[in-house]
């Protein structure tokens, strides 16, 4: 009922702005005086490129030219998207992987699950995001595409009827050059660079210098000049070291009581959290990415023009991790606590290596036709299929100290506390220490193997197949007078996760070596550690060399790993028909258009989960159907001044593992499997019975062209987004398995909240030349954009209560963006300042004081080129120039650490070759 009246609602506001009198009495004033043309050219043309686009569409968007892509210091086309105003970026939630590198964007405070991508207006494949869930989340990897291959990016901002229905935050198109762009001119670009990361530190030295190359080409032929032809070729290759510091992946801090007893769920003790772990990763990134583009364009006709692409995008991300733990084990009591210290009576230390070489890969094949089948009346046809893999095999190994084995054949080796490794912890600043006697650290003897994972029976792999087909029909789109438009669509989206792992540990039966025997190379400080300790590292090779020789003697037990290769696993299949109606009138200043689209989706999935004692598929449907209302309304109150207004709904499809009937349940210390009082049990379900979320949405804009002197634009926007069933990953505790319940489980879950809404102001500002101010400064420009973001979520507890949070997940409260540039004969100069606010990252609804926040960041990024000769440039580029570190913080005041992982200056200096045709 509340859906049929919103959609009631949204027809009124189209209904009112057909009618609104202003808006005809303008139409009869006569048409709007011609806009001056001011051709510009230098560090200012590439603002110019993206200003034109983004007046020119019909709704709320924001564009990144290909020049624009060029002009910035940013590698990947997800670096460029950051630069606009309402957009974000996120890393990976991977538990296992560093987070140098961004992967996501968030658009007006909504995660890349609910930002559809398309390649012309066509969807692509993904494997999907990682989520730190153990699985992949929906979601396009952009950090996988060339931007060599685009011509702008757009992302919309306003749901139009024919659009993808999934599309809360926003669209993001990426177009591909045109042969016939700049009237069928050969074209040709060349750029070619090398560069360093400045982050040598770590155990094993990187050699490799980064490499960058990307090449693109077009031209027309034919008797008439009729076919185009576009290839894009780009390779990129980078080396770089990561640190990071942590607490556990989950239940971060502890608390006790007066006589230092552990407390459990929202119980705060005392009011003196104590970290659980004190967590070190040292990681070398070996990172290669290649793509090629191929698209063939005809005009066959003065009437029928088509095109077919073609493309290929592998990406190789190597991993060599270190890892050291200091961990109290048993926390059930603590000595001695004051406000920022305490002690330990024993614990133990892990020393940890891991080799992750993880593939993606992505085919696509795109074909489109349009035939203007009578004048200002377009029939168009698109189709494409794409395909994208993700397989990664991991090698795990881990010593640890108090080792217990298990006799032949009965288990696995764990960790024990002993008094050699009592704690004494310090938590004066954010990043705390957990301070040990060097003398036992330092004595390998200590250590021995805890496990070994082959990479051999150890790897994930996910897969994504989309087959897309679409019609539409279009009547006066672009001129006076009434137009409407028509259409419909078919895709099959199907996407599949499989995790399987091989466990050894030695047993009692043989001779039992030590760290000694598989030392591997100086490790370097443990950066915030008071005691002053080193990095231990294990040399792969020696421990391999030991596992084979414990084989040989019977000393090794095969870990039953059944439940953590079955518990993630899933297929997912969706089936989404789509239509759409829009009625549009348009006049010399005014613009109106209101539409119907109509989405219905039928999905299958199959998860994993354990049945009477036996891991069975258990597979699950679902279904829904919904009617989609929107109207837009522009007037162009002046040459210089235009006006947009637009309401929608959009939906959001939950991630495709959040349908599978799936439970993993995973102990930090395995020995605490049957304990119901054990610590550091996690568990991460599905739940089949999630529902897409449902937006109304209401936009509001206004784009003001500067004087030409300042060749700029000036533009704000108001929004607000009221969603039904909002999707996030909540937590709880305790859970039942085996027949135990283990009362400090905690339980990762997918789950709709009561309502959530968002609202947001966005300011930007690109000003070509100061000429105005000064003569003296027409060479200097620059563009800034600020976003502030209010959002609220209402999420239940276990208790049926309700609790308000004043974020959604992934949200900043401001975006804040400013590139500073300098153009003077063949010298261009840019400095670009980036800075996300605190961001919600995952939600407890039971414990407000557990929920992870993302911690502020800023980043500056510089850029120069100098022109050597005509068509010919020198490029120089810094990223991060001041180092700064992307964070993690328990609760809203963002005193309690989480981690903290480096993000690399990276130093590139290229050529770039741009012939004139």
């Amino acid at each position: 009922m509340n859906q049929l009246k919103n959609q009631y609602r949204l027809a009124g506001i189209a209904v009112a702005f057909l009618g609104t009198p202003g808006l005809n009495a303008q139409a009869r004033a006569g048409e709007a005086p011609p806009v001056t043309e001011v051709i510009i050219s230098g560090s200012s043309r590439p603002q110019q490129d993206a200003l034109g686009a983004k007046l020119a569409y019909s709704g709320i968007a924001d564009v990144a030219s290909a020049s624009e892509v060029q002009s910035l210091p940013d590698v990947t086309p997800l670096e460029v998207l950051r630069r606009l105003p309402g957009v974000a970026v996120l890393p990976v939630l991977d538990n296992e992987r560093p987070r140098d590198e961004a992967a996501a964007p968030v658009i007006r405070g909504l995660g890349a699950a609910y930002n559809p991508v398309t390649i012309d207006g066509i969807p692509v494949a993904s494997p999907g995001i990682a989520n730190g869930n153990g699985s992949a989340s929906r979601g396009a990897r952009l950090n996988l595409l060339p931007s060599s291959m685009i011509s702008e990016m757009l992302v919309s901002k306003t749901f139009l009827p024919d659009q993808d229905a999934h599309g809360i935050g926003g669209a993001i198109d990426l177009r591909t050059r045109s042969a016939f762009a700049h009237g069928g001119k050969d074209f040709f670009t060349l750029d070619a660079a090398i560069g360093k990361a400045d982050d040598a530190a770590g155990p094993r030295r990187r050699d490799r210098i980064g490499q960058r190359l990307a090449v693109t080409g077009s031209t027309a032929f034919g008797p008439r000049r009729q076919y185009g032809l576009v290839i894009s070729a780009s390779y990129l290759a980078t080396d770089s070291t990561a640190n990071a510091h942590m607490t556990t992946d989950s239940t971060h801090e502890s608390f006790y009581n007066a006589a230092g007893l552990l407390q459990g769920g929202a119980n705060q003790g005392n009011g003196f959290a104590v970290p659980q772990q004190d967590k070190y990763w040292y990681a070398q990134n070996k990172r290669t990415r290649y793509g090629l583009t191929a698209k063939l364009e005809a005009r066959f006709s003065s009437t029928q023009r088509g095109f077919a692409t073609v493309g290929r995008y592998v990406a190789h991300d190597d991993m060599e991790r270190n890892e050291l733990i200091i961990d109290p084990r048993n926390r059930a009591k603590l000595q001695e606590q004051a406000a920022t210290s305490g002690r330990y009576a024993s614990g133990d230390v892990e020393v940890g290596y891991s080799r992750q070489q993880a593939t993606s890969a992505t085919n696509l094949l795109q074909a489109g036709l349009d035939w203007e089948v009578a004048p200002s009346q377009v029939a168009s046809l698109r189709a494409g299929a794409s395909r994208a893999a993700y397989r990664e095999p991991i090698l795990m190994i881990k010593y640890s100290t108090g080792s217990r084995n298990s006799a032949p054949g009965t288990g696995e080796t764990t960790p024990t506390p002993t008094p050699d490794f009592a704690i004494r912890y310090d938590t004066q600043s954010l990043d705390h220490s957990f301070n040990i006697a060097p003398s036992a650290y330092y004595k390998l003897d200590n250590y021995r193997l805890n496990y070994y994972r082959p990479d051999s029976g150890f790897h994930r792999n996910a897969s994504d197949d989309i087959q897309y087909l679409r019609l539409d029909f279009r009547s006066n789109s672009d001129g006076q007078g009434w137009s409407y438009a028509v259409g419909t669509s078919l895709t099959r989206d199907a996407s599949s996760y499989s995790l399987a792992r091989t466990q050894y540990s030695p047993n009692t039966s043989a001779r039992q070596d030590t760290l000694a025997d598989a030392l591997g190379p100086a490790g370097p400080r443990l950066m915030y550690n008071q005691s002053n300790l080193d990095m231990l590292t294990i040399d792969p090779q020696r421990a391999a060399a030991y596992v084979e020789t414990l084989r040989a003697a019977g000393g090794l037990n095969t870990v039953d790993q059944t439940a953590l290769s079955n518990q993630d696993n899933y297929q997912h299949v969706e089936r989404i028909a789509g239509a759409y109606g829009m009625l549009g009138y348009a006049a010399a200043a005014w613009k109106t258009q209101f539409g119907v689209h109509f989405d219905s989706t039928r999905q299958s999935t199959i998860g994993r989960a354990r049945v009477a004692g036996a891991w069975t598929d258990l597979p699950t449907d679902s279904r829904y159907h919904f009617a989609l209302p929107s109207a837009l309304a522009s007037y162009q109150w002046t040459p210089s001044l235009d006006l947009r207004l637009g309401a929608s709904q959009s939906i959001g499809r939950p991630a495709y593992d959040s349908y599978a009937a799936r439970s993993s349940i995973d102990f930090q210390n395995p020995a605490e499997r049957g304990n119901p009082d054990a610590t550091g049990v996690t568990v991460m379900a599905g739940n089949p019975d999630i529902k897409p979320r449902l937006s109304t949405n209401a936009d509001l804009a206004i784009n003001w062209k500067l004087p030409q002197r300042a060749k700029g634009l000036l533009s704000a926007a108001v929004f607000k987004k009221n969603i039904k069933d909002e999707i996030f990953n909540a937590t709880s505790l305790g859970y039942t398995y085996d027949g135990v319940n283990y009362a400090n489980a905690v339980v990762t879950k997918p789950v709709n909240a009561a309502s959530a809404s968002i609202r947001g102001l966005e300011i930007s500002a690109v000003v070509n030349s100061l000429a105005w101010l000064h003569p003296a400064a027409s060479d200097f420009g620059f563009s800034a954009n600020l976003t502030f973001l209010k959002g609220r979520m209402e999420v239940l507890k276990t208790d049926t209560r309700t609790r308000s949070i004043g974020h959604l997940t992934g949200q900043p409260g401001q975006m804040r963006n400013l590139s500073v540039f300098y153009s003077h004969g063949a010298l261009e100069l840019r400095a670009a300042f980036n800075q996300q606010g605190q961001a919600l990252r995952a939600v407890v609804p039971d414990i407000e004081w557990q929920d992870l926040y993302w911690a502020p960041r800023h980043q500056v990024d510089l850029q120069a080129s100098y022109r050597l000769q005509p068509g010919l440039a020198l490029l120089a580029q810094v990223q991060n120039l001041t180092g700064e570190r992307l964070s993690s913080t328990v609760g809203a005041a963002g005193k309690l650490l989480k981690d903290t992982h480096s993000i690399p200056t990276v130093y590139w200096l290229g050529l770039r070759y741009t012939p004139t045709p």
